[in-house]
């Protein structure tokens, strides 16, 4: 299975930089980008910068095709279709790569970045940021390019949580993510796994109870429409990267991988500003659409889920310190 699996990779990866070096003068390497954000939201920019730029770093040489609102399929469809080379960069939350290696769940570990200065600090070249995305690529073969802070996940609701305790019967739409699963479940929710796609209508149709996202994907998928209240647990700061195949990725010319490298930092670093800027409207926006924005006591949440991290392998447990400890002297 794993060896059929790595030879299909290898092959994706050679075929693609066959092309390109037969055709460097005449055709163009065109890689696909997908994404399940709409054209006009803020990662889809990100995503049309990074390929301008490319296109621009290499004389039109790599052309990066920018596919939005999920029309090559799910977050996990399309990294699934990495492997195979229908689609060669992803821009998702690198927590989607925890079923091809649990560490990779370590993104979205509950209250590990704190804010966004902290965030800084924890991606600046040579931090912990980076030496984490080196440790998956060596263990789940994705290339993790850039990361662009998204902001806190918070939980859009039929009803008010101001304790944990309150979350008692509450089925809650998460990610389908290991980490997600058992941050819930430990909280005392019923979490429910289903692709952010199907999020609005199972809202509407009192299928789950609840749903967790950045603000940004509150307002772009309208949960207001289906449930009242937005509760601020800030759970994760959440943020995104450009993934790529990594046998693919590192099969190409050196000077392609730089500019990809180089472009993808900027297009991601540019995002995560104008998300600052954002991030300040989302929650005027929000009460505009008639929701009802409660805080609860976070401090209760972050002391609920304590005992978490001893249901993960020690070097997991060291990452999760490494993480938190970033920046301190």
């Amino acid at each position: 299975m794993i060896n059929t699996r790595l030879c299909r990779r290898s092959l994706a990866a050679f075929a693609t930089l066959f092309a390109f070096t037969l055709s460097a003068e005449a055709e163009p390497l065109r890689l696909q980008a997908a994404t399940i954000a709409p054209p006009d939201n803020i990662w889809s920019k990100v995503g049309d910068r990074y390929a301008q730029a490319v296109k621009e770093r290499t004389n039109g040489q790599v052309v990066i095709d920018m596919s939005y609102s999920g029309a090559l399929g799910s977050a996990a469809e399309t990294i699934e279709a990495l492997q195979f080379g229908t689609t060669n960069i992803v821009i998702q939350e690198v927590g989607h790569l925890d079923s091809y290696d649990a560490l990779a769940g370590l993104g979205s570990y509950p209250y590990l970045i704190r804010d966004y200065d902290h965030f800084k600090v924890v991606m600046q070249k040579g931090g912990v940021g980076q030496a984490f995305h080196d440790e998956i690529e060596k263990r789940a073969g994705f290339k993790l390019v850039g990361a662009g802070f998204r902001g806190a996940r918070e939980m859009a609701t039929r009803r008010p949580i101001e304790k944990p305790e309150d979350l008692a019967g509450l089925k809650l739409r998460v990610p389908n993510q290991q980490i997600f699963r058992a941050t819930w479940e430990t909280l005392g929710a019923s979490p429910t796994p289903m692709p952010s796609l199907e999020v609005y209508s199972a809202l509407q149709q009192g299928i789950i109870d609840a749903a967790e996202n950045p603000l940004e994907a509150h307002l772009r998928s309208k949960y207001y429409e289906a449930v009242p209240y937005v509760i601020m647990t800030g759970h994760v700061n959440a943020y995104y990267t450009f993934i790529f195949d990594a046998d693919f990725f590192n099969k190409l010319p050196e000077e392609t991988q730089a500019v990809l490298i180089e472009e993808g930092e900027k297009a991601m670093a540019w995002g995560s500003e104008e998300m600052q800027k954002l991030l300040a409207t989302y929650e005027g926006e929000l009460e505009k659409h008639g929701v009802k924005i409660v805080r609860p006591d976070v401090a209760a949440f972050r002391e609920k889920l304590v005992p978490l991290k001893d249901k993960y392998p020690a070097d997991f447990q060291e990452w999760i310190v490494r993480f938190q400890q970033a920046g301190q002297s």
